[in-house]
């Protein structure tokens, strides 16, 4: 049976399940903020009221890139539906955007990143990416797809992106429009195809299903690099600057050709997607050949360490006397702390979080300093940025400023002062300087409008900054500390669009790496007279350099197909070449794709590409108020789903997650209101010969600082009348609860609120959520007795009960108060690993009655559980114990409050009841160890399925049920094994997910005895898993 609902869920309701990828929130911004909006001639801006100027910044950029962005992929923002797109600003979040039409909106984080910055303001960025996926979503509303959005709503538009181009095509056009519009864009910088580059210069051309699907045990780049080469290429390789259009007219009237990008692609190259991808792979590493002949020669260095079993990177290094520090990462691990010692000995130091800026060292304090992002402690959209330090020789992570969003920290050398970059949700951004013992703000000065303050570093008493602006990358400067509060900024080195990171000083001059000649190189500029020297010379190019104490050594991070590895380079070796800034290197695809664009636009009578606009209209600011704007319905469907019972994939009762009938879908435009309502018609649970008719609602609230979420449920089953006898016989006595179905349908309404508090930091993810609860419906209980004794004559009635007497009671509608409150400290899973390495949760709760709780024992439970490391670094073992606990001694009845029945026995709702009204205490132990089993990378029928491993998990689980906890007069087991598949797509979809089989042999010392009562206990037990990541 558990296979037929498989199939009835995943193929019967493929749409709405296939939707519900796009019904995520986004997230709660600060509960406190006031929200305007403007609208221009197609967007309608939506933002916090104390950023208005930001908010018309992006207002003009969208509508400057608005006709750009739309030229090659046939749609302009508005033409699917006519009305204006929602435009929501994230102010207190960075480093994001995204689009969705389930509902129909933009998001925009618009907090700069101060790590790794691409050389183009955040606000551009967004502007051109976010605008260009606006265009590629709006084929599902025209043409022959416009008819299922009346029948679907919104989630139609999604569904149909996903599965007709799919999100490597969709985030690789959107690359492609960034470069190709700009005079920066992923494409022209080169981290972001460098990988590849490694890669096939050492053979690895590996199909497309391998680089798209990935690898627990190969590196691949994301669908954005993937993307951007493909599509990028098949522009320009088959002369067709028109594909992305082509491409979407095709898949909006030939609604079947759900291969349509593939069949357009065949169309312009005369072969098939694979064969096309294998000729652009061998024609890119051609063009990178010829580049590296005209770069050559190239300097000659070592690993410092062996070399990785899996794909590891070593970044941030820094050089403290003999040691270097590292930030560690990998396939086998999340981000760690390491200390090299001289002899190339790895040391644990600590955990380390992803967010974090490049380490500093202060020798005044003897401390090495970082910035970190730190989430807030309930708001997922707000992002702080504290200063943490370490002190040498020390693991503890201190935090010198835990306020404010400050980022990048440059201890002055032989000084107190710290600078740090700082930034402002009203996007603006300032340098500071702290002091170093208390972190005290002591002066600081804001950067012209059109510059992003990055990295900072000190020279004598002068400040030196890099800085992002339209012209890309620069160098800044300014007399420090006393001069910041005059301002008077210097211009080092004109922007140019390049990347510049791991900025710092050394002696009189300043040293950075920098991609200028298409790969990372280190640079050294002497702001005394401007010359610009570049160190080094590689053939894949370095970064994160650091010199040795003694300076005889530059220590760097060389990117390997095993990943960015450890290594060294004697200072006489050094290139020493000056240069000129403005001298950068060419992308020839990108200056390709950027002639189309032009030559299109001249075709449609404009100068170039995105020309000046004299004006753009933008109304007045007007409040938008969240009471007004609470519901707002997107998508429906003919068929009743439950989004959230889907997406936790529950199969208990089928008709809670999808069965017939009409569904409807909410969600706010902030995302704080949320919600879903519908209509089904199933068996009903307690009489499968008769249908229910029901109506479902449910809605969760998330702008205020608990959530809420409130449920309805009506006529999913008959409303039942609870009632106890009690039997009387030669002085003994017993008491039962039975109950009828009534004459009317059954109700149920919930309400809950809970406080998802966040306390991560340091590479831990840290959480303590309390919860409240509350449950009314119109079942019946009635606390009375009727009281029945056995006739011991030998009348007509003998040996049956009769009627005695009554016992006075109350007949009260059912309602119930749930408290729990769980905590969890735990890392990461890395990438081939199975768990954490690492964790612990703990969750206690209790429930009780209200209407009944001298007869229905309120019950407490703690569920505890734990990760830790196994005997191979990618395997992991699980333990768990949870504890059921009756809380009164003076009620007749306990109840089942969560289920400790060993898991090849959990099934079976007879003997969970039995157990639990018989037990005070129910506890079970669990152990799972899970073994990941590379079983290379291949797919069946191209991406339909693609395996990325097997994972096998021998599991064993032992249960006690009796007076006390770990004893009891019952006791059962199960020991067995799950045998799980992971791929890493799914209908081609790209969704990671699991399939398998779970057998558990079941026994024990009671196993014979409970199943002689008549609970029909199996000792084998063979079921499917499943699971499924949107």
């Amino acid at each position: 049976m558990k296979f037929k609902q498989l199939i009835f869920i995943f193929f019967s309701l493929i749409v709405p399940f296939a939707a519900s990828a796009q019904f995520y929130v986004t997230g709660d911004d600060p509960g406190k903020l006031r929200w305007n909006y403007i609208d221009t001639d197609s967007y309608r801006v939506i933002y916090p009221a104390e950023s208005d100027s930001l908010a018309h910044v992006y207002a003009r950029k969208l509508e400057k890139f608005k006709i750009p962005v739309s030229r090659t992929t046939g749609y302009v923002t508005g033409e699917g539906d006519g009305r204006l797109m929602p435009v929501v600003l994230h102010t207190y979040n960075g480093s994001n955007g995204s689009v969705a039409w389930a509902p129909k909106r933009m998001d925009l984080f618009t907090l700069p990143s101060a790590h790794d910055v691409d050389p183009m303001p955040w606000s551009t960025m967004l502007a051109v990416h976010e605008s260009r996926h606006v265009t590629q979503m709006q084929f599902g509303m025209t043409r022959a797809q416009r008819p299922f959005g009346y029948v679907f709503g919104q989630m139609w538009n999604i569904l149909v992106s996903l599965v007709y181009p799919g999100m490597y095509f969709i985030e690789g056009d959107a690359v492609v429009a960034e470069t190709a519009l700009t005079r920066s864009g992923r494409g022209r910088t080169a981290d972001f195809l460098n990988y590849y580059r490694i890669a096939f210069d050492n053979g690895d051309f590996r199909n497309w299903n391998k680089w798209l699907y990935g690898s627990q045990r190969n590196y691949y780049p994301n669908h954005y690099a993937l993307g951007y080469m493909t599509v990028g290429n098949l522009r320009t390789k088959y002369s067709c600057p028109m594909y992305m259009y082509e491409s979407y007219d095709r898949a909006s009237r030939k609604i079947w050709d759900l291969t349509a990008f593939k069949t357009v692609s065949k169309q312009k190259s005369g072969k098939s997607l694979e064969k096309m991808f294998t000729e652009i792979c061998h024609d890119m590493n051609e063009q990178w050949q010829k580049e590296d002949s005209l770069r050559a020669s190239f300097m000659t260095f070592e690993s410092v360490l062996p070399e990785p079993r899996l794909y590891t990177d070593y970044k941030d290094n820094l050089v403290v006397g003999d040691d270097i520090y590292s930030v560690k990462s990998g396939y086998l691990n999340t981000p760690i702390f390491v200390r090299i010692d001289k002899e190339g000995r790895e040391h644990f130091v600590s955990r380390f979080s992803h967010g974090t800026g490049r380490l500093q060292w202060s020798d005044y304090f003897g401390r090495i300093y970082w910035s970190e992002d730190i989430p807030d402690e309930r708001w997922s959209m707000k992002t702080d940025s504290k200063i943490r330090y370490m002190e040498s020789g020390q693991r503890r992570k201190r935090t010198l400023k835990n306020t404010g969003l400050l980022n990048n920290p440059a201890p002055a050398s032989g000084d107190s002062y710290i600078a740090v970059s700082e930034y402002r949700v009203d996007g603006k951004t300032a340098l500071s300087i702290l002091a170093g013992h208390n972190g005290k703000v002591l002066s600081s000065v804001d950067a012209p409008d059109s510059l992003q303050i990055v990295e900072t570093a000190w020279i004598g008493s002068r400040l030196y900054a890099t800085a992002v602006s339209e012209g890309g990358f620069g160098i800044y400067s300014i007399n420090a500390p006393e001069g910041l509060a005059e301002g008077g900024w210097t211009e080092e080195l004109a922007p140019q669009p390049v990347k510049i990171k791991d900025f710092q000083s050394i002696a009189d001059q300043l040293m950075f790496t920098c991609d200028r000649t298409g790969v990372n190189e280190l640079y050294h500029f002497s702001p005394s007279d401007s010359r610009l020297v570049q160190k080094t010379s590689t053939r894949y190019g370095a970064s994160d350099f650091a010199y040795s104490t003694d300076g005889q050594y530059l220590y760097f991070s060389a990117p390997t197909l095993k990943g960015l590895q450890l290594s060294r380079v004697s200072v006489d070796s050094l290139l020493n070449r000056e240069v000129k800034f403005e001298d950068i290197h060419s992308y020839e695809l990108a200056d390709r794709l950027a002639e189309q664009e032009s030559r299109i636009a001249r075709l449609e009578g404009y100068e170039c590409a995105v020309p000046q606009q004299d004006s753009i209209y933008i109304s007045a600011p007007k409040r938008y108020r969240k009471a007004a704007h609470m519901f707002n319905l997107h998508s429906w469907a003919p068929v009743y789903v439950s989004v959230n019972n889907i997406m936790n994939m529950s199969f208990d009762r089928i008709y809670q997650a999808a069965s017939l009938g009409v569904s409807g879908i909410m969600q706010n435009r902030l995302s704080t209101g949320v919600g879903e309502f519908g209509y089904s018609a199933h068996k009903d649970p307690y009489n499968r010969s008769k249908w229910r008719h029901s109506g479902h609602a449910k809605f969760t609230y998330s702008g205020l600082y608990p959530v809420f979420e409130f449920s309805f449920d009506i006529n999913d089953r008959g409303a039942r009348q609870y009632f106890l006898k009690a039997y009387e016989q030669d002085g003994s006595s017993s008491i039962g609860l039975s109950s009828m179905e009534l004459d009317c349908p059954y109700v149920e309404g919930n309400i809950k609120a809970y406080i998802p508090f966040n306390f991560s930091s340091g590479g831990w993810f840290k959480g303590v959520i309390p919860q409240l609860g509350y449950r009314i419906s119109n079942d019946m209980f009635n606390t009375g007795i009727t009281v029945l004794s056995y006739d011991s004559g030998k009348g007509s009635f003998a040996g049956n009960p009769v009627f005695s007497h009554y016992i006075d009671g109350r007949n009260r509608f059912r309602h119930s108060l749930t408290g729990s409150v769980r905590a969890y400290t735990m890392l990461g899973t890395p990438n081939s690993a199975v768990y954490p390495k690492w964790g612990v949760g703990l969750e206690v709760g209790a429930s009780g009655s209200l209407e009944s709780s001298n007869i229905l024992s309120p019950m407490g439970y703690a569920y505890l559980y734990g990760y830790v490391p196994g005997v191979v670094s990618v395997q992991g073992l699980k333990l768990t114990a949870m504890l059921q606990q009756s809380l009164s001694n003076r009620a007749y009845f306990n109840q089942a409050l969560v289920n400790t029945l060993p898991r090849g026995l959990s099934e079976n709702v007879e003997l969970l009841s039995w157990l639990s009204v018989r037990s005070n205490s129910m506890t079970k132990l669990t152990a799972d160890y899970g073994i990941p089993v590379y079983v290379g990378d291949w797919g069946i029928f191209g991406g339909f399925f693609y395996i990325k491993r097997l994972v096998v998990t021998p599991h064993f689980d032992y249960m006690f049920a009796g007076s006390r906890p770990f004893s009891g007069t019952h006791q059962l087991y199960s020991a067995g094994c799950d045998l799980t598949i992971d791929l890493n797509s799914i209908l081609w979809l790209g969704w990671p997910c699991s399939v398998g089989v779970t057998y558990s042999y079941n026994g024990g010392r009671s196993f014979d005895s409970l199943n002689a009562a008549g609970l029909n206990l199996d000792h084998h037990f063979v079921g499917p898993t499943f699971n499924v990541t949107f």
